[in-house]
């Protein structure tokens, strides 16, 4: 008997990197789902039957409930725990390129596997690898080296379209000292804020 191909369900608010992600995976022979941000992720685990429910979940952190401001990654996890569901949950987001340790540690408290920044070129087989291990998937690298060398060239096209840019010019005398009053004014706010860190909406003080 064959065995079952593994299940991926994605959920992204950013078009390109959902692509990306769908392209990637699905280059492993894996079975990709690109669900809308808009669905209501719980009731949709609700009515699946056992056997269809994902190996895997990927979340753009940032999706909510479509009916409150409550995050869905943490409403998911919470269904997938208290139901014994194996479903993994890797969160991800999609406007860093580097994840935080306390986006991490914040991701796993919430009961994800794991969480990832964007992808590109240089993390695409490294970001890849760890969600296909999650699943005990052994990875396929050369598909992925085409997609990453397919990425850099997109960016260099991109680059040479870019245009140089305009000289600054330079402030006449008259408001000189008033920039520079505004700018030390500035600088002492900045020092305050320095000791501040917000996080999802939350000011910590260090």
């Amino acid at each position: 008997m064959a065995e079952k191909t593994k299940a991926v369900l994605m959920v992204h608010t950013d078009r390109a990197q959902g692509e990306l992600w769908q392209t990637a995976l699905s280059s492993q022979q894996l079975d990709v789902t690109w669900q809308n941000t808009s669905l209501d992720l719980v009731q949709y685990l609700e009515k699946c039957d056992r056997q269809d429910l994902p190996d895997l979940m990927i979340m753009d952190m940032a999706v909510k409930s479509p009916s409150s401001e409550s995050l869905q990654s943490s409403s998911v996890c919470q269904w997938l725990t208290k139901n014994k569901v194996s479903t993994k949950v890797v969160l991800f987001n999609p406007r860093q390129e580097k994840i935080k340790d306390i986006e991490h540690s914040w991701a796993i408290r919430r009961g994800a596997s794991d969480v990832i920044p964007r992808l590109y070129s240089d993390n695409l087989i490294t970001e890849v690898a760890r969600v296909t291990a999650l699943m005990g998937c052994t990875l396929e690298p050369i598909p992925l080296e085409k997609i990453a060398r397919t990425l850099d060239s997109r960016t260099v096209t991109t680059q040479a379209k870019v245009l140089e840019p305009k000289p600054v010019e330079s402030e006449p005398v008259s408001t000189t000292k008033k920039s520079q009053t505004k700018n030390n004014t500035r600088s002492n706010q900045n020092a305050d804020e320095s000791h501040v860190v917000m996080y999802r909406g939350v000011r910590i003080r260090r």
